[in-house]
């Protein structure tokens, strides 16, 4: 017969042992849990003011909806007024630089050229926001985004200016504070220790060159989406500490960011000029050929004696077919008795380094040139002794 080892291994156990001092012990029947929300592992990665991460909801980004709101609303004035929107609000260092219409850094940010556009940056600007907005808090998502949005600006006048300065070139988009949307919401990422975060700054790259790709083309303003980037992460840097969380959290500080987003938004919609005429572009070079002299003896000059003889003076630059830069002058004048048509076009003489008169005409028909000096007098008739 086999022993039992079961059987007598428990009752050894129960009759021999017994604890000194034990002989009275109670143990419960139920074990202890940790509370929940007593310990957190999660709470050893990230600060306590600082979210691990932040549901995606419409409620928790005001500002980038408002936006978006504001890019539609202006797609369908432009779709409505069907005029040519990059002149009367896009980027120009002409009008910009020349004519001081610095409400232009901002107009621009409301302006696409066509529907896939406005689309693509539409959704770059609501996968971003929407992850951006939550994490750092509407006040500054509002500051990133329209402070990326000047950068780029200014980046795209001023140096494309440099480094082309005979183009006349005109560029509008939301592109370049996207792309400073898009380098804050990289920085959050890399700024947390968290796996999940991990995942999402390899998702952001990834959405980032997809965006980059799609945007590709011979007429994107890359200077513009760098220096929109590259001032949005200094933003983010800058402004996304534990210390400023007081300032940009909180219900004033969301309602304040609210406020601040519709004022912008309703200045750089209607003053973007849509459906309206562009004002004449003011080039430092029509500046010169109006202060040139006439005679080499007097002091007049084309502007004094033109926009003092001539009613609607119209002043312009262009390139010829040749690829010349031409000054023209349009307006009205009354010769012989006759109201007339005046055009004067003015080209660079290199030899000389001075504008000369290259045509001269009335009502369409072209002077000779006794004829031009006839009325070259006449023009300057008041300032001639």
């Amino acid at each position: 017969m086999e022993p039992d080892y079961n059987n007598n291994y428990h009752n050894s156990y129960q009759s021999e042992f017994k604890p000194n001092g034990f002989d009275d012990l109670h143990l419960d029947d139920e074990v202890y849990e940790i509370k929940s929300d007593r310990i957190n592992p999660e709470d050893f990665y990230q600060h306590s003011q600082k979210k691990r991460y932040s549901e995606v909801s419409l409620r928790n980004m005001p500002v980038v909806l408002i936006i978006i709101l504001a890019n539609l609303l202006a797609g369908i004035m432009c779709i409505i007024a069907g005029s040519d929107h990059f002149e009367t609000g896009g980027l120009n260092y002409q009008y910009i630089h020349n004519n001081k219409e610095y409400i232009r850094l901002l107009t621009y940010m409301f302006l696409h050229a066509n529907l896939p556009h406005f689309i693509n940056n539409m959704v770059a600007l609501y996968l971003f926001g929407s992850r951006l907005e939550p994490r750092v808090g509407s006040l500054r998502t509002a500051i990133i985004y329209f402070g990326s949005g000047l950068a780029s600006g200014l980046v795209s006048v001023y140096v494309s200016h440099l480094i082309n300065p005979d183009v006349i070139r005109f560029a509008a988009g939301a592109s370049g504070a996207i792309f400073g949307v898009m380098c804050a919401t990289l920085f959050t990422n890399f700024s947390s220790k968290t796996d999940s975060n991990k995942t999402t700054v390899i998702v952001s790259i990834a959405l980032i060159v997809v965006y980059a790709l799609i945007s590709n083309g011979a007429n994107v303003d890359i200077l513009g989406h760098l220096g929109g980037g590259i001032a949005g992460g200094i933003l983010v840097f800058i402004l996304y500490h534990d210390s400023l969380d007081g300032a940009f959290s909180g219900t004033v500080s969301t309602l304040l960011a609210v406020i601040l987003t519709l004022i912008i938004c309703f200045i750089g919609v209607t003053r973007a000029g849509i459906g309206t005429k562009a004002s004449a572009m003011q080039d430092s070079r029509i500046d010169t050929v109006k202060e040139q002299q006439i005679f080499q003896d007097e002091s007049i000059t084309f502007g004094q004696c033109l926009d003092n003889k001539c009613t609607d003076p119209e002043w312009t630059i262009f390139s010829s077919t040749d690829n010349k830069k031409v000054v023209e002058f349009n307006g009205k004048v009354v010769y012989n008795n006759t109201n007339s048509s005046l055009k004067i076009q003015f080209t660079y003489d290199e030899s000389i380094s001075y504008w000369t008169i290259n045509y001269m005409g009335l009502n369409g028909t072209a002077m000779d040139s006794n004829g031009a000096a006839l009325l070259l007098n006449y023009l300057c008739s008041d300032y001639l002794n």
